[in-house]
């Protein structure tokens, strides 16, 4: 990879870099606690072998270059230190440009430009978090090289500031979080309200986890993802007129439905009964695969999945057919991962059964959709940091 990024640099920018470094930074797949982590509920991502590579080399101006080898097509994207606004024409660059931005806003020294040529291997709009990987990796790249000495909660934090008031997409903390603090062979469980993570090791005996791409576009900032944050705070604010809590998640089963009779509008009620359900059953994960027990976790992967259907309507046509499909042709359990509307899931799946897995779920699939799915057996792995083959 060293060498076909150095070949690629040298083509582009059309010089040999002399004190280039490579950086990587994963992608993120979520095993449970959906749409709970802007609802101060616990999470369990885990940071993936599929991400963004970056090489990068100091210029002596404050000029900044990128170009991406999966937009070819948009060229050389050039910038200087003082036109860093959002430019829709920018597109994938604009994640970069918004953390030097928000660096330089924080008074930051940055003190010379850089050219920046990327790679990444996480499917777009796919919901790995490949917005995150880019923003983690240029807010890495800007630690080491201007000597910053951010600490990666922060590095995390001012990728989500970003995201949420750069790009416009208002996400929880956890998709930064865990592509910061990822931790090979681990899932991170995640306080979102504290930032607290906690590595669990995250396999089973005999299963692997596998990736499916349902290759139905997810357009997220311009999808109902906000719309589901505006109606969880409108659940949170019905719920303060009568309790005094901070986060949704910090509610039990029994305590929402004794507040139910103050909700008008049972949709709305519906998304609270999600956030507070997919709590309990994070926390019930957790302890499953503390106790490698499969069976357990599958189940609690299943139930997600239904609450996420019916209660919090985020999965649609293509991620309820291919979840169905993998439950039929070998998962024990299966379920959306990442914000829905398109994009992934996450099944577990025998060891034995892989290899027909993929080739079985994907003619079903097609058959039913139209559309061709793609399947991806992950690793976990540590957060971003130099590239070491």
């Amino acid at each position: 990879m060293k060498h076909k990024l150095k070949e690629k640099f040298i083509k582009i920018f059309e010089y040999s870099p002399t004190h280039s470094q490579i950086y990587f930074s994963p992608g993120r797949v979520n095993l449970i606690g959906e749409h709970i982590d802007y609802n101060g509920g616990l999470v369990f991502p885990a940071a993936i072998d599929l991400g963004t590579y970056g090489i990068v080399e100091a210029r002596a101006d404050m000029i900044f270059k990128f170009y991406s080898l999966n937009f070819q097509d948009d060229g050389i994207i050039t910038v200087d230190k003082n036109h860093l606004l959002y430019e829709e024409k920018h597109r994938w660059a604009n994640y970069a440009k918004g953390i030097i931005s928000e660096l330089i806003l924080r008074n930051f020294p940055i003190t010379h430009g850089f050219d920046l040529l990327v790679y990444g291997t996480l499917p777009t709009a796919s919901g790995l978090s490949s917005s995150a990987s880019l923003e983690l990796l240029t807010a890495w790249i800007c630690n080491e090289m201007f000597n910053l000495n951010l600490s990666r909660e922060y590095l995390a934090l001012l990728s989500q500031h970003v995201e949420n008031q750069y790009m416009g997409m208002h996400c929880g903390i956890m998709d930064q979080l865990v592509i910061a603090k990822g931790v090979k062979g681990r899932a991170l469980l995640m306080n979102t309200a504290t930032l607290e993570t906690t590595p669990v090791p995250a396999s089973f005996s005999g299963f692997e986890w596998v990736i499916m791409n349902t290759n139905y576009p997810r357009k997220t900032t311009d999808s109902k993802y906000n719309e589901r944050r505006r109606e969880c705070k409108l659940a949170l604010d019905i719920i303060k007129e009568h309790k005094n809590i901070n986060y949704l998640c910090e509610l039990n089963e029994g305590e929402l439905r004794k507040l139910k009779k103050y909700f008008s509008d049972i949709k709305i009620y519906n998304r609270a009964k999600h956030a507070v359900t997919e709590q309990m059953r994070t926390i019930q994960s957790k302890t499953a695969m503390e106790n490698h027990d499969p069976i357990t976790f599958a189940n609690l992967l299943n139930q997600s999945h239904e609450s996420l259907k019916n209660d919090y309507e985020v999965t649609g046509l293509e991620l309820d057919t291919l979840v169905d499909s993998a439950r039929k042709y070998g998962a024990i359990g299966a379920r959306v991962t990442g914000a829905g509307f398109g994009g992934c899931a996450i099944a577990l799946v025998p060891k034995t059964a892989v290899e027909s897995f993929h080739q079985r779920v994907g003619d079903d699939y097609f058959s039913q959709t139209g559309i061709k799915a793609s399947f991806h057996d992950v690793t976990f792995v540590d957060g971003v940091d130099i590239y070491v083959d």
